[in-house]
């Protein structure tokens, strides 16, 4: 009875409790499939001890047992009292690792699961067959899991695990006849890898699909595994299905020939294929270069030969356009999307940070990281780690898939893309194979011409037209039902010269027009023939896609040339059997192009002026359609600079050739970027040099200049001054030239004010107030963060307010007042780490809110305070794999340490901080940091090291020109020459590059640190002048 009204309390207590709680019940997740996973509330649970989480897992999984078939479970080898008593402790510790009642006991004899606690097991989809068993990804039950001293429950685990996996084969049985059966089949095999019968079905699906390689690949495998783990072949019906593909492969590869007419270039043909044997047989990097002028068959020689007789399954195509010459690593972009397909199938680890400096060039390579909008872009990296990435990957990928790397008319290249076309040459050694076809006379491959000569990695070779008697047998074997005879022979050599090209367009007009008397004896006049019974519709889809340099979708067609969807295939159908135009899949969609270029330029040439300009322009506006607003933008503006510049559309095509050289300059002056943003501070990869932005940007001007002239007043025009300004300026201060910078920046405070333009007038203060730091003049800062503030608040930009405000704690610290400007940079924090979408886009803003709270404790030489902020900053750096200020933290950091006399963990901190500068086109702060690593390699002995760096310390510091690094400069001048003057040998190698006594260095270095905040370093300095005999008054 007592029993009873206990059990009655008991769940008034319990259901009072559940009513009491509400909407706020705990949700539990259970994993058993796989390596076991507990959570409650996306948080992990732990169990104290193994046989606790045992009773859990057997709980979840049978939902309720007795007390007694859970003692025996797990602790059968103990006496009753005290296996109980460990059941009990069990329970309790469950429990308390939960925090709630996950299990309950409604009656003496029974343990259970809470049923009224929300539990998910991936347990209960699978039983119930809620999961789709295409996407579900099987692994054993409770794998890895084990308990000491527990026989029954192991001996439980297993028999459950072989239960599952008979239900989950026996169900992927059931789906292995039906269509779309492949998925299943590859699960079956991965999980029963000697089921046969599961491996003929998918071999005979490829073969239906017309998938010979991987039929193969999957009979190779199942031949390995037999071979290497049972010691026999494969059944005899495996054996059959395997010889029926082989077969049905070779016919139609047959069929293939029959209906690609390739005739001639024995010798050619022997060259390459032995050249491909080779490589089969050594793995080693190898390939081929076939070159001659347009028109002599290169691409259909390269055709023939790599899909005859080259069998990798990852052959990567990449055609190189005239009118992308200039647009840099164009080419590649295709190659990278393959690489990623590869990458994905084949589940190759790839780093972190190879991903961000990939997917910054080639966005496709993003999706490997799903972090990656956290990761700061990789906006200021040497062009070298750039090509030395791009050719670890390939070189990555390699070692697992061989690679056929096809690139059609390289002439067209950039020289950033042969340069690391060069580099695969010179430094993958495997599994590698490159085919290459370029136009002749073109100097810019003679380098990797030669290059690839003196290696002996790729075979050079040269096409020339047919002779009179080959021109004769490549008519015969093209049309076999034409009366041929020596007249006509003579007739076709003196008019094609034996080229390939007009050789097969002579074929084409005979057969349109059945008379070799309506050949003219001029070239250009055969193709004019090709073209005379065209219909005029017909005539329109081809001037359509002549104007496009490379491939055109049936929508455009649609799109431009206003005729119905079926009207337009009927005639592509009518344009592909007359052999002028060509289907190409590119993306498993289907595309159209001429079959030859000459062709093209043929019908886009004999368009009047008028006609193509309209063509242009239309195709403009479409491409227009499909910009994104982000960095993938990037290959799509070279296509719309083409048509809008064609079309005469000067406003457009100055456009976005302004967008296109942003993406291009080299930005790399400004700290702490925004990671994903596009409005205040955002970089991009170093592309150009020097020389070359100088050049882009001198090209622009004049283009900008001459549409001035004509339509300045438009707004569109002015926002194009404006973006060309803010280049400019840019470029000028990162260079020095501040006065030619400033007058830029103040251009475009002009017309962003008339044309109330907030977004570039805060670009403009911005800029305006990177210069102000630069230079250290406060006052300059001062009233531009007041201009840019007083935007920012009127429009609610939170975003640029909380960057303003780190900058106005920056100003606030240059002049001294530290406590306002711990006060504004904790106000910027507070907006950054307030907003979470701020958190993860502004990680290095906060991460330089913490370096200047480092930064006011170390000028108020509390040394060991400042290290704590930038060893925050830097782990900050660390922890989101962000390269771009870690340098600058680092010099900080050692700079702060070596004050404080830990030279050697000054020596930690600036070498990191050199290794990054290495890597990166920054010069701000990398002066500080060779010269005071030049200062510890002097005291340890080490001079010659010492002045190399010394003098790379001086080159930065002048061309900075800033105050603070000069002044440090000097600081570090003044202390090698005090400890010149007691020893010869130190004197002897830094004597032509510290020339000037020590006062000197002195009283030079307290001048321009004078015109900062009174630091510190003046004091040092003053004590090295009194050390001297000359007080500093």
């Amino acid at each position: 009875m007592c029993y009873t009204l206990f059990l009655i309390l008991f769940f008034k207590l319990y259901i009072m409790r559940i009513f009491l709680m509400g909407d706020k019940m705990d949700k539990i997740k259970v994993k058993v499939f796989g390596n076991p996973k507990v959570t409650k509330n996306e948080e992990n649970i732990t169990f104290p001890f193994k046989k606790a989480g045992a009773l859990f897992y057997y709980l979840i999984v049978n939902k309720q047992a007795t007390r007694d078939t859970l003692v025996n479970l797990l602790w059968g080898g103990s006496d009753d009292k005290t296996a109980k008593k460990n059941l009990r402790q069990a329970m309790y510790k469950i429990r308390k690792s939960f925090d709630t009642d996950i299990i309950i006991s409604p009656r003496k004899s029974i343990v259970m699961i809470n049923p009224d606690m929300d539990v998910q097991i991936d347990l209960s989809d699978f039983m119930e067959q809620k999961i789709d068993l295409k996407e579900f990804y099987y692994e054993e039950f409770l794998k890895g899991f084990n308990v000491k001293d527990g026989e029954e429950f192991e001996a439980w685990m297993i028999n459950y695990r072989e239960y599952l996996n008979g239900m989950y084969i026996s169900r992927l049985k059931e789906k292995i006849d039906g269509e779309d059966n492949i998925p299943y089949l590859k699960k079956l095999i991965r999980v029963d890898e000697y089921e046969e019968e599961a491996y003929r079905k998918i071999m005979l699906a490829y073969g239906d699909q017309g998938k010979f390689y991987k039929a193969e690949e999957i009979y190779e495998k199942l031949r390995n595994i037999l071979n290497e783990e049972l010691g026999v072949e494969p059944e005899e019906d495996t054996k059959k299905i395997y010889d029926e593909i082989l077969l049905n492969k070779s016919l139609k590869e047959m069929s293939k020939r029959k209906e690609d007419f390739f005739y001639g270039r024995k010798k050619e043909v022997e060259i390459l294929t032995e050249n491909y044997k080779l490589f089969k047989k050594t793995k080693e990097l190898r390939g081929v270069l076939l070159y001659g002028e347009a028109g002599i068959g290169k691409t259909k020689l390269r055709e023939y030969f790599v899909g005859n007789f080259i069998d990798n399954k990852n052959v990567i195509v990449t055609n190189c356009y005239q009118a992308e010459e200039s647009y840099i690593l164009k080419p590649w972009n295709n190659v990278f999307v393959k690489l990623l397909e590869i990458i994905k199938a084949t589940n190759i680890s790839i780093p972190t940070l190879w991903n961000n400096i990939i997917g910054s060039i080639f966005p496709d390579f993003m999706e490997l990281d799903s972090n990656y909008h956290m990761i700061e872009k990789i906006d200021t990296l040497k062009w070298q780690v750039i090509e030395d990435t791009m050719v670890s990957i390939i070189k990555k990928v390699s070692l697992y898939e061989p690679l056929v790397l096809v690139f059609e008319d390289i002439q067209w290249m950039d020289t950033k893309s042969l340069t690391l076309l060069e580099n695969i040459m010179l430094n993958a050694k495997n599994n590698i194979y490159i085919v290459a076809t370029s136009r002749s006379g073109y100097e810019k491959l003679e380098r990797l011409i030669n290059l690839s000569v003196n290696h002996e990695k790729i075979e050079k070779i040269q096409l020339k037209n047919f002779n009179k008697m080959e021109t004769s047998e490549f008519l015969q074997e093209a049309y076999r039902d034409y009366e041929w005879n020596d007249t006509i022979y003579d007739k076709v050599y003196h008019s094609t010269s034996g080229s390939p090209f007009f050789l097969t367009e002579v074929i084409n007009s005979i057969k349109q027009n059945n008379n070799v008397d309506y050949m003219s004896s001029k070239a250009q006049d055969i193709l004019k023939n090709r073209f005379l019974d065209i219909s005029k519709d017909a005539l329109d889809i081809l001037n359509i896609i002549s104007v496009s340099f490379d491939n055109v979708n049936i929508e455009m067609l649609r799109s431009i040339g206003q005729k119905e969807t079926i009207q337009i295939i009927d005639i592509l159908e009518e344009l592909q059997t007359r052999g002028i135009i060509k289907e190409v899949i590119k993306n498993s969609h289907i595309e159209f192009a001429f079959t030859h270029q000459k062709l093209r330029e043929h019908v886009y040439n004999s368009m009047s002026n008028m006609r193509r300009k309209f063509f242009h322009n239309e195709i403009g506006h479409i491409w227009e359609k499909d910009l994104h607003k982000d960095k993938r933008d990037r290959f799509l503006y070279p296509k719309l600079i083409y048509h809008f510049k064609n079309a005469d559309n000067k406003i457009k095509y100055l456009k976005y050739k302004a967008l296109n050289l942003d993406v291009y300059m080299n930005f790399s002056h400004e700290l702490f970027p925004v990671l994903k943003d596009g409005n205040i501070e955002n970089e991009y990869v170093t592309y150009l040099t020097d020389k070359e932005e100088k050049e882009a940007l001198d090209e622009l001007e004049e283009e900008i200049r001459a549409l001035n002239e004509e339509k300045y007043h438009l707004k569109e025009v002015k926002e194009i001054n404006m973006r060309f300004l803010h280049m400019l300026g840019r470029d000028l201060i990162r260079e020095g030239q501040y006065e030619k910078g400033i007058k830029a920046i103040e251009k475009i405070i002009y017309l962003a004010t008339e044309n109330e333009n907030p977004d570039y007038a805060i670009k403009a203060y911005l800029q305006m107030i990177y210069y102000g730091i630069k230079t250290n003049d406060c006052k300059w800062m001062d009233k531009y963060i007041k201009l840019a503030m007083d935007i920012a608040k009127k429009c609610s930009y939170q975003k640029d307010l909380a960057i303003l405000l780190r900058l106005r704690g920056v100003e606030r610290m240059m002049v001294g007042k530290y406590d306002e400007a711990e006060e504004k940079l904790k106000q910027s924090l507070q907006i950054f780490e307030k907003n979470d979408g701020y958190k993860e886009k502004y990680i290095l803003n906060r991460a330089a809110c913490y370096n200047y709270l480092g930064e006011i404790r170390r000028q108020n030489m509390k040394f060991t305070s400042a290290l704590y902020y930038y060893d925050v900053s830097i782990a900050i750096c660390n922890e989101e794999n962000i390269s771009r200020s870690f340098a600058l933290f680092n010099t900080n950091a050692g700079q702060a340490a070596l004050d404080m006399g830990d030279y050697h963990r000054a020596k930690e901190y600036l070498k990191e901080a050199i290794r990054h500068y290495e890597r990166l086109s920054i010069i701000w702060g990398r002066s500080i940091a060779s010269c005071y690593m030049s200062l510890l390699y002097v005291i340890d002995g080490r001079y010659k090291k010492a002045l190399k760096l010394f003098l790379e310390g001086k080159k930065y510091a002048k061309k900075l020109k800033s105050p603070y690094e000069m002044g440090i400069y000097n600081r570090v001048c003044a202390e090698i020459k005090m400890k010149m003057n007691t020893n010869k040998e130190l004197n002897d190698i830094f004597k032509k590059a510290i020339k000037k006594d020590l006062v000197e260095y002195c009283k030079e270095g307290i001048s321009h640190l004078e015109k900062l905040s009174t630091p510190y370093e003046i004091n040092i300095l003053k004590v090295f002048m009194k050390n001297s005999g000359d007080d500093f008054q």
